[in-house]
């Protein structure tokens, strides 16, 4: 199912330095307890692509063929949300607000006691979703797709780039300052002008850049293929020493001295904020 020794990792979820998830392409969840990684017990095989979580007592892993699985801070449980197209991510608020998409636009709702159907409007695999509140979220896509949602349907707007660049991810720092990455080295801002327009910002990179997160709108970080780590200050995009040679997928913080990122064959990197330190899954370095 996957080339090296450890799962290539997808996607992560940190809550504090001694609770991280990370999901992959074995799927099975890990959880580091500031000591170890330890895989957690499911029922699942399918690959996991994403995850997402209001607390502790409330995660959510989706992947391949629509699985979607649950924790309840003792037990995993599969759901049967009654749609099996493969899933990419979840984004939410709270327990009673979070949406799960993937493959060709698929889109579902949760809100705390049955999910809905929510219309799209395309076609296009969505990839990662950002609001700040649930009446605010930008959706991005493959294809250059981009949505906005304002609490009640999913807005067509112009799209933001040509259909050969695929937008991967999405972070902001408020509803004024949101930053989208993407391949071919895109990556795009959003100031709040009425106009709704995104500019394009100077990433001094032509690789694909999956992930992005920030602790302030002057420390924000992106990553990507060929272990691509780009650092933003407020002023301008430099490449980082990411300290190895693999795909990095995600990144997420919990400060400017407390970053994650993870990548293929297991990889979780961590940075101190003078460098990026290895972690990663059976300490293969």
């Amino acid at each position: 199912m996957f080339i090296g020794e450890q799962p290539d990792l997808l996607d992560l979820w940190v809550f504090r330095e001694d609770s991280i998830y990370v999901v992959g392409k074995d799927g099975i969840p890990q959880h580091y307890d500031g000591a170890e990684w330890l895989p957690v017990s499911t029922e699942n095989s399918n690959p996991l692509m994403g995850i997402w979580a209001s607390d502790e007592n409330n995660i959510y892993a989706v992947g391949v063929g629509g699985v979607v699985l649950h924790y309840d801070g003792k037990v995993w449980t599969q759901i049967d949300t009654g749609g099996y197209d493969s899933l990419n991510a979840a984004y939410g608020f709270d327990s009673n607000n979070m949406f799960i998409y993937g493959v060709g636009g698929r889109l579902l709702f949760w809100d705390g006691g049955k999910w809905h159907y929510r219309e799209p409007n395309t076609i296009h695999d969505l990839f990662c979703m950002w609001g700040a509140d649930i009446n605010n979220i930008h959706a991005v896509g493959g294809e250059g797709t981009y949505r906005f949602y304002d609490g009640k349907q999913f807005q067509r707007r112009d799209e933001l780039t040509e259909e050969e660049v695929s937008l991967y991810g999405v972070w902001g720092f408020a509803a004024n300052d949101v930053y989208i990455a993407g391949s071919h080295g895109t990556i795009l801002h959003y100031d709040g002008n009425e106009e709704g327009e995104w500019t394009s910002m100077e990433s001094g990179t032509e690789e694909y850049l999956l992930g992005i997160w920030g602790s302030s709108s002057t420390d924000i970080y992106a990553v990507g293929d060929n272990a691509t780590i780009l650092h933003y200050d407020g002023k301008s995009w430099t490449p980082m020493d990411a300290g190895t040679e693999k795909y990095l997928t995600k990144v997420r913080g919990l400060s400017s001295d407390c970053v994650y990122a993870v990548g293929d064959d297991g990889l979780v990197i961590r940075y101190d904020g003078e460098q990026w330190i290895d972690m990663s899954l059976g300490g293969n370095g």
